[in-house]
């Protein structure tokens, strides 16, 4: 209220002294002609003015303090900040590395949804394309070779277990001839050679017999019986022979014989494990390749699919209905380009914004001192600065839980925490970035007392106010409450109607650099031996006052904050 009326007087004292100057400057020629005249008429309006200046009331007074006054309080926190849309779009360079913007919608245009919005160089990402292309198509040849390559080792590893499955058949065969017709045929066999040799031995010497009485008788010649007597050592001889071959068969040959089919028949079973298990890691061998390439091609498959991605990433379309800004960095020292075509864009960054605007909302940073006030749900009231004389209701709906990391660039020391508020009124055709002003509701207060918030300061760790008084303002005491960027409620300590100083003074009690310690306590500086016992310093102290009188103990304990 004070500061409205000094606002007013000190319009009319600025008025006044233009219309002062501008009749000074028209009576300077008329005062030279008539000074006696213009002394009395400037005595008149020097009265006047004081007079005016009197009775209006304004005196150091009513210009240094202010007059408690109850009533009701309204606890709101006034930001500024900026329009945003709720649903905001954000298309980003998907290409891998940087690339050139060769073409991009002028900022501000309204596009529609699958319109072509930004176009990007393509020579690097076509000739990686055509080049994992052939790649492709190389992976793919080898893939089929080795699918084939299987099939010809499986049909001929088969192949190879029939013929060897075959050649046991064969040994077991020539075995089992053997053990059940061979040996007995050649033991028969040997039976009838000698048989054979017994009786050719027997009819020679029956002729030998004969030939004999006939050459004593002289019916034969010598030379017959010399025939005859050799015919009959013949068939000895080969008597001799057939029972030595079927001694040799029957413990030599046959065993033998037999043992040759056995060790074959066991080679061929050999042979048949060995093509097996050689067939079998044939077929491994091929199907590894085969699994080799076909993950070379599903690997260059997936190659290929992010190239043809790469290259569709090129060209970027809106993804719904709206009006199209250019994206900026949040970084106030960023090194990223600014979007226009011909710029060189990195991976991931953000190219354009296209924002929904049916449903809006306001950013707005909040100081750290009303920050546990605001909670999601509240009510707030907006006004944009383009339209300053509509207001718009709206809902608190996030408080960031750390400070704005952001704000740091400008001020290392101000904290602040973002906040969004959504508006639920309808809103006119805004665009998104419009200033504006929101006042988040906290709470409303009835029949309360309140002061400026400046009237308010610390002295000794407790707020006081100074309230007029005889001779000079004096400090009390107040309990305060809730408070807004203008105002604050005191709870206790002052009364209606009293008047606080409006800028207290600068006291030698008032810390104003945050100290913890005041000024005149005294502190000892050496640590407490251990945790719970007295340090040495008292120790010393308390001792000192045992062996003073009891009038004078306790004079030199040190002083606390209380005792100040």
């Amino acid at each position: 209220m004070n500061t409205d009326l000094e606002k007013g007087f000190s319009t009319l004292f600025q008025k006044a002294k233009e219309n002062s100057l501008k009749a000074l400057a028209f009576l300077i020629p008329h005062i030279r002609k008539r000074p006696v005249v213009s002394a009395v008429i400037g005595a008149i309006l020097l009265f006047l003015l004081i007079t005016m200046y009197r009775g209006s009331g304004i005196g150091e007074d009513a210009m240094s303090y202010y007059k408690v006054t109850r009533g009701d309080f309204l606890v709101s926190i006034v930001e500024g900040g900026t329009l945003q849309a709720v649903n905001d779009v954000t298309v980003r360079n998907e290409v891998d590395g940087t690339s050139r913007i060769i073409y991009i919608v002028p900022e501000g245009s309204f596009v529609k949804e699958g319109q072509l919005i930004v176009e990007l160089d393509t020579e690097l990402a076509e000739k990686e394309l055509n080049e994992q292309l052939i790649r492709f198509e190389d992976d793919k040849a080898d893939h089929i070779s080795s699918e084939t390559a299987v099939l010809l080792t499986e049909s001929t590893v088969e192949s190879d277990i029939r013929k060897a499955e075959l050649e046991v058949q064969f040994a077991e065969m020539d075995l089992e001839k053997f053990e059940q017709i061979e040996k007995e045929q050649e033991i028969r066999n040997a039976q009838i050679e000698i048989i054979s040799a017994q009786e050719s031995l027997k009819l020679a010497e029956e002729r030998l017999e004969w030939s004999e009485k006939l050459t004593e008788e002289g019916f034969e010649t010598k030379s017959n019986l010399d025939r005859d007597k050799l015919a009959v050592t013949n068939q000895s001889l080969g008597l001799e022979k057939a029972e030595s071959v079927r001694k040799m068969l029957s413990e030599y040959d046959l065993a033998k014989m037999e043992a040759q089919y056995q060790s074959a028949l066991e080679e061929a079973l050999s042979e048949l494990d060995r093509v097996r298990k050689q067939g079998e890691s044939r077929i491994l061998q091929a199907k590894a390749q085969l699994e080799i390439e076909k993950r070379k091609l599903e690997l260059s498959r997936t190659k290929l699919a992010q190239h043809q991605k790469q290259m569709a990433a090129t060209k970027l379309y809106a993804p719904q209905d709206g009006l199209l800004v250019y994206a900026t960095s949040p970084h106030r020292y960023s090194s990223e380009s600014v979007i226009e075509e011909g710029a060189v864009i990195r991976q991931r960054q953000a190219i354009v914004k296209i924002p929904d605007t049916t449903e809006m909302k306001v950013e707005i940073k909040v100081h750290e001192s009303h920050v546990n006030q605001v909670k999601p749900g509240q009510m707030a009231f907006i006004v944009l600065d383009s339209l300053p004389d509509n207001r718009y209701v709206g809902e608190v709906s996030k408080i960031a839980v750390l400070p704005d990391a952001q704000s740091r660039y400008s001020n290392a020391n101000l904290k602040v925490y973002a906040a969004e508020i959504v508006i639920q009124d309808d809103l006119p055709d805004v665009k998104p970035g419009v200033s504006a002003r929101a006042e988040i509701i906290i709470t409303n207060l009835e029949d309360v007392l309140t002061v400026p918030i400046q009237c308010v300061t610390t002295v000794k760790g407790k707020q006081v106010c100074y309230v007029k008084a005889l001779g000079s303002p004096k400090p009390v005491e107040v309990e305060i409450g809730l408070f807004n960027n203008n105002f604050i409620e005191i709870k206790s300590g002052l009364n209606s109607g009293d008047r606080v100083l409006l800028a207290p003074p600068i006291h030698s009690s008032i810390g104003l650099d945050g100290a913890v310690i005041h000024t005149h306590e005294e502190v000892d500086p050496e640590p407490s031996d251990r945790v719970g016992q007295p340090d040495r310093s008292q120790r010393n102290r308390d001792q000192q006052n045992e062996r003073k009188p009891s009038g004078e103990r306790g004079k030199n304990r040190p002083r606390t904050v209380s005792d100040s």
